[in-house]
């Protein structure tokens, strides 16, 4: 009878490790689901936005960053690339409130901050292009000087 006792006692206590677990990772208290966090969304114009959520030990996140920075680069006018380091402490709050369980993720956002899309992986410069499109947003590059 003590066995049945003890196994009941660890299975509510794994249910309540478990309740606890997904109220963090689904977010709860957040304002507004899916949306940009206040302190990535401050920019001059609107701009729909593609925020990637990475660290530097993940070796597909790794890869990524010289083809963000190109699209940085050509694409400022047209999108705003957020990059969160899930890694550094005051970014994991952000990183829990947006349910990122993997990593690289990659959430587009409209130009009003409305979730439109996430991808979990490697997400390669012409995918995000020719996601952006599938979205209605046509993308052109910066014309060259």
């Amino acid at each position: 009878m003590k066995t049945k006792n003890r196994r009941n006692v660890l299975m509510i206590a794994m249910v309540a490790v478990i309740l606890v677990a997904g109220l963090l990772f689904t977010g709860c208290g957040k304002d507004k689901a899916g949306e940009v966090p206040a302190k990535n969304a401050e920019i001059s114009e609107k701009l729909p936005k593609m925020v990637d959520f990475w660290a530097p030990h993940c070796p597909p996140c790794r890869e990524m960053i010289p083809m963000l920075k190109e699209l940085e680069e050509e694409y400022a006018h047209a999108f705003e690339l957020v990059k969160i380091n899930t890694s550094e402490p005051e970014n994991q709050a952000v990183a829990i409130q947006n349910q990122i369980r993997y990593i690289p993720t990659q959430i587009f956002y409209d130009e009003n901050g409305k979730q439109l899309f996430r991808h979990t992986g490697y997400y390669s410069k012409q995918q995000i292009l020719d996601k952006w499109k599938e979205l209605g947003y046509d993308m052109m590059p910066k014309a060259k000087d």
